[in-house]
């Protein structure tokens, strides 16, 4: 039988007429795709901004320090000693480091960020390539850098916690959220509310049955990430582990809040423009959140990839303790996973009555 344009019409209006009727897919059909370019052509275009320098003066190299001090993009704090600096590196209140000594300048860089590290780098050697145009860097002068994490890192292994994070949040909100639609659609919710079970119940219940899945594919995700991909592991696998759970465990209710929103498993997937993308634009996947503009880094800070993508980098290429990320890191992933909990809990409220 030979292809027929009329029929074929009748099956392209008949879908024109489903779209009309579905109010949510036309908006997200003109809505997602302008958000998500001003979002991704905003972080793109982003000039790095807000990066923490610390700023040792010994002495000399007035043009470099001129320098480095001209770049807006830097905000300084002037400190008296070289172990100072490194302890500040160290506690990841500080991006990096210059000490200027008549005899030398010393760069103290921490390269769990490429991108940071590259700047101050590349802000110092401009600094001295002027002086020396100007003659007032000495003969004896040198630059030495010295790497107070990551000499030794590529940008796989900058990416990597993060990129775990991220893979984890992704299946676990699309799970949670498809499989709350089906038990409306099969009536178990109904069955449910009839029952003793309280709400909260109702809701712990599906955190505790989707945190054992969720378990699982944290471990299979990290041996991925270190094992094939060689990102390495420096502190526990037990604290890497509390992170991707108690971030699994805030999408996980983040989906069955989102699925108040949806009546089938298409438009589940359709949420994933405006809930997933954004996230990895703005928490500083691939790139850091300094460069992303000032206007939109709130933002930033208001998404749980933002921390867990942190407390990952700091577990795993900086060797840190459950102390050392629990504030401000797994703390504010304890605060998305207790309000979408309640948010959750309410819209389950309001729509099975």
């Amino acid at each position: 039988m030979n292809p027929s344009p009329a029929r074929m019409g009748v099956v392209a209006l008949r879908v024109v007429r489903q779209l009309k009727r579905d109010r949510r897919t036309i908006g997200l059909i003109v809505f997602a795709p302008i958000v998500l370019m001003i979002l991704f052509g905003y972080a793109l275009s982003g000039d790095m901004s807000g990066v923490a320098l610390g700023l040792v003066d010994g002495g000399g190299h007035a043009a470099l320090r001129a320098h480095i001090e001209s770049i807006k993009d830097f905000n300084i704090l002037y400190m008296g000693s070289e172990s100072d600096a490194e302890r500040l590196i160290s506690e990841g209140r500080l991006d990096g480091a210059v000490l200027l000594r008549p005899e030398e300048v010393r760069v103290l860089l921490d390269a769990s960020s490429l991108q940071i590290s590259g700047a101050i780098a590349a802000a110092v050697q401009a600094g001295a390539a002027k002086e020396t145009a100007g003659r007032q860097l000495r003969a004896e002068s040198s630059i030495e850098t010295r790497y107070i994490f990551g000499y030794d890192l590529e940008m796989m292994d900058t990416v990597g916690p993060a990129i775990l994070g991220l893979v984890v949040f992704f299946f676990t909100f699309i799970n949670a959220a498809i499989a709350f639609i089906r038990e409306r659609s099969q009536g178990t919710l109904e069955k449910f509310m009839v029952s003793p079970l309280s709400r909260v119940e109702m809701v712990s219940g599906y955190v505790l049955g989707f945190s054992l899945f969720t378990i699982l594919q944290s471990a299979t995700t990290l041996f991925v990430v270190t094992a094939l991909f060689g990102v390495p592991l420096r502190g526990s696998a037990l604290t890497a582990l509390a992170v991707v759970l108690l971030l699994g465990a805030g999408a996980l209710v983040l989906g069955a809040f989102f699925s108040n929103f949806a009546r089938s498993e298409f438009q589940v997937v359709q949420f994933i423009p405006l809930i997933i993308t954004p996230q990895i634009v703005l928490c500083g996947i691939w790139w850091p959140l300094q460069s992303v503009p000032e206007f939109i880094r709130p933002f930033s800070y208001m998404l749980p990839l933002t921390y867990a993508a942190h407390a990952l980098r700091a577990v795993m290429l900086k060797g840190a303790g459950i102390g050392d990320i629990l504030y401000p890191d797994l703390l504010a992933l304890g605060i998305f996973f207790l309000i979408f909990f309640a948010a959750a809990t309410l819209m389950l409220r309001r729509e099975v009555a």
